[in-house]
């Protein structure tokens, strides 16, 4: 990594400096885009609560019909969480708000600034649900030049420059407009080498249809990392090692969240299935595609909500991926390692 440096929001920093990271997840966010009205009248009555412990098995069974619920822009809050980060050994942050979820870069530098923490800005669009009203009009050539004036200058017309390119949207099937934006993302990364993270649609199938996208645009596999891959392959070691084969890295992202959707009705999994996916994939050689977060995006994540914070990974995976027999290096290749090789340009 000679002559590569990470860009954080208060400036570029030597990978060796990152420590450990998690490598997906949001400070200070608004997934409106998400909202989905209950049809029941008290399910409406509780949408517009906020979270508190009255309604919290509720919002957790309903996690996108609370507008409280995914909507997070207080400063001090996302301070007093990502401290207890910092507190449990955590060093570094990747947030990946982009454009459609609120980015909110000059709070994310007084966050880290704050905290000690080193924090990562994303850049990019999400998922077309949340793309602005003009999208249609807009160009791959644009959007692509919108990026790189994110990595290269600044977010949104500040100084606080991107170290990664996404979390990119794209849903199942892939929306035309999605598929601008992952060309326009593409084409932004080969400018300016900046790593890119895509959120890939539910199918199994989505991972797999964006990668071989950024493929034919010239995109080297190794530069990209698949988020909430846990929760799209599930347990099928199969696909997992078909992913990483390719050289795509693999964000295990969504610790903690073991929640059902009741209005989609479908079933998070399990931290069991994700540890032991882990665990299986590093007994067969596959320990430098692996990284790992929570993807904290909803007030209940947070220990003030009743959830497991930012420190969950530190204090509960880490002891459980030992107990199935991972060392001190694997871990460190996955907290530590792996985020700073991928994270540099």
């Amino acid at each position: 990594m000679a002559n590569q440096q990470i860009m954080t929001v208060r400036g570029p920093l030597a990978p060796e400096e990152l420590g450990s990271t998690l490598i997906h997840e949001h400070l200070l966010f608004d997934l409106s885009c998400y909202f989905a009205e209950p049809e029941d009248e008290r399910g409406k009555a509780l949408a517009e609560e906020p979270v508190q412990l009255s309604n919290l098995g509720w919002v957790r069974r309903n996690s996108t019909s609370s507008r409280h619920n995914l909507h997070m822009l207080e400063e001090d809050l996302a301070i007093a969480e990502a401290s207890l980060f910092r507190a449990a050994g955590g060093r570094a942050i990747v947030d990946q708000t982009i454009n459609g979820i609120a980015p909110q870069p000059e709070g994310l530098r007084r966050i880290s600034a704050a905290t000690g923490l080193h924090i990562v800005a994303g850049c990019g669009y999400y998922i077309f649900p949340s793309h602005p009203p003009d999208m249609d009009e807009k160009t791959v050539e644009g959007i692509a030049g919108e990026i790189t004036g994110c990595v290269q200058n600044g977010i949104d017309h500040t100084d606080v420059r991107s170290g990664l390119i996404g979390e990119i949207g794209s849903s199942w099937p892939l929306h035309p407009n999605e598929e601008k934006c992952l060309h326009a993302a593409a084409r932004a990364h080969l400018e300016t080498g900046a790593p890119m993270s895509i959120h890939p649609g539910q199918s199994p199938h989505s991972p797999i249809q964006v990668l071989e996208l950024l493929r034919r645009d010239g995109v080297d596999p190794e530069r990209v990392i698949m988020s909430h891959v846990g929760a799209r392959f599930r347990d099928d070691l199969d696909l997992y090692r078909h992913l990483a084969d390719t050289g795509c890295k693999l964000s295990f992202d969504t610790f903690g969240r073991e929640i059902y959707y009741a209005h989609l009705g479908r079933q998070h999994p399990s931290d069991n299935l994700r540890v032991d996916a882990i665990a299986e994939l590093v007994r067969r050689g596959y320990l430098d595609s692996i990284m790992a977060a929570q993807d904290c995006c909803y007030r209940m994540d947070l220990t003030a909500f009743g959830g497991n914070g930012y420190a969950y990974i530190l204090e509960h995976i880490v002891p459980r991926l030992r107990a199935q027999g991972l060392g001190a290096a694997d871990i460190d290749g996955i907290m530590v390692a792996n985020p700073a090789r991928f994270l540099a340009f």
